[in-house]
């Protein structure tokens, strides 16, 4: 009998390490999907966060750029405003005889006018690149024209439309003119 006891008992223990066998497979099986959808859970979440990221940076970008559709619309206007304040300082240049008091406030109100259009500017973040009396810098200036001067060869002597940056991009090249050099 003792035979068969340990038989039984053999046959006890194979089930039992059977039943356990069975319930750390289904165990596994179980923490399987729980593991897998954990697992994309996570990467669902890290991809919402890139996409969000993203997302930020266009609506950055448009705005940005909606920005610099109107600027460079009204930067003509600008052109403008400088051009007249231009015209009027030659025309008082050339007539030293003394001028009446309506044409006076007139130019006056023109230069706060482009005063403040220029403030306005800068607050948006557009920038006048600096153009008068440098060297040419092909990434700021477009040279259209080419003349003998006093100044050293490849100086700004003249602007005829000032350039402008947006946020640290150039929006709009400065037109300019540049000295060869002095005639010998």
């Amino acid at each position: 009998m003792a035979e068969t006891e340990k038989k039984e008992q053999n046959e006890q223990k194979e089930e039992l390490e059977e039943k356990e066998t069975h319930q750390v497979s289904e165990t596994s099986q179980q923490d399987s999907p729980l593991a897998e959808l954990t697992e994309l859970l996570k990467r669902t979440q890290a991809n919402f966060e890139n996409y969000r990221k993203q997302t930020e940076k266009r609506v950055e970008e448009l705005r940005l750029t909606a920005g610099k559709q109107v600027i460079l619309e009204l930067l003509p206007v600008y052109d403008h405003l400088q051009l007249a304040l231009k015209s009027m300082q030659k025309k008082e240049s050339k007539s030293l005889s003394e001028k009446n008091q309506p044409e006076q406030e007139f130019v006056e109100g023109v230069a706060l006018i482009a005063v403040q259009f220029k403030e306005i500017l800068q607050n948006l973040g557009v920038q006048e690149i600096p153009a008068l009396g440098e060297k040419v810098n092909p990434y700021f200036h477009e040279p259209l024209l080419s003349a003998e001067s006093e100044a050293s060869e490849g100086t700004i002597i003249e602007v005829f439309q000032s350039g402008f940056t947006l946020h640290g991009q150039v929006i709009r090249h400065a037109k300019v003119k540049v000295s060869k050099g002095k005639k010998t």
